[in-house]
């Protein structure tokens, strides 16, 4: 009989990190390690250091990572395309290690991804937290307190990675770009709103007409991962069909009410 400890969760992430970094270099591959116990202690006032791992990855090496990932007993939970309203980054689990988002961009910055100052970086989490504005408890330690000076150079690191609109949601200045495409997800995460509202502002910030049509189609679409978690068990066929028909009457009741509203 073997005995297995009781890891903490702190260690077992720390060590969750080294173990993806320790794959990624034998494929040599480029992480950026972001959240957790990557950021230095005094930009956030939560102690604890979460229960996951986060990386960003380059855009051309993402394809390698996730076969190596698999092959070494990783399991894709959700994909990069149902993970987020961003499209930003798979979710992958490991029965040793715990979980693991890989970022093939971080949402806010929509240049090609670069080594980056961890306050923006943190920032940007901040915006799409469900806290609005300066609301976050890491908004302070990495723009109120900060100099105007450091402010500034915050502003130019944004302005530099097309970070500039996610960076006024986080701070509380979001009005600057109300009404443009660019805002259209931001004003949900700031201001609040339903899943119409969402897919809405999905809709509305997705660029080209295939984007658009790929949004159309996949909000409608039933994930089931989440779905399985809700049920506690894998969703059947016509579990997924149930849910599938929930979504569509959901979504028409909404449509109906803000029209009736706009009468």
């Amino acid at each position: 009989m073997t005995a297995e400890a009781d890891v903490p969760t702190r260690v077992r992430v720390e060590l969750a990190h080294a173990a993806v970094q320790c794959l990624a270099e034998s494929l040599g591959v480029d992480l950026l390690h972001i959240k957790g116990p990557a950021v230095h202690p005094g930009l956030r006032t939560r102690t604890s250091t979460g229960s996951d791992v986060d990386v960003l990855v380059r855009p051309d090496a993402v394809g390698r990572l996730m076969t190596a990932l698999d092959e070494h007993g990783w399991r894709v939970e959700t994909t990069f395309a149902s993970g987020s309203a961003f499209d930003h980054a798979a979710n992958l689990y490991h029965p040793s290690w715990g979980l693991l988002d890989v970022h093939r961009h971080y949402p806010g910055m929509d240049q090609d991804p670069a080594p980056l100052a961890q306050s923006l970086v943190l920032l940007l989490h901040a915006a799409r937290s469900g806290e609005p504005g300066v609301h976050h408890p890491d908004v302070a330690p990495n723009w109120t307190e900060r100099t105007p000076e450091e402010r500034d150079g915050i502003r130019a690191l944004a302005a530099e990675t097309g970070a500039t609109v996610a960076l006024a949601a986080a701070t509380g200045h979001l009005e600057d770009f109300a009404g443009t495409p660019e805002a259209a997800l931001w004003e949900v995460f700031a201001h609040g709103g339903d899943r119409l509202d969402e897919w809405s502002a999905r809709w509305r910030a997705a660029r080209g007409p295939r984007a658009k049509a790929s949004v159309a189609v996949r909000s409608l679409a039933v994930n089931r991962y989440y779905l399985g978690q809700r049920l506690g068990h894998e969703p059947s066929a016509r579990e997924v069909a149930g849910e599938f028909a929930r979504r569509l009457a959901a979504g028409a009741r909404a449509a109906a009410v803000r029209l009736s509203g706009r009468r």
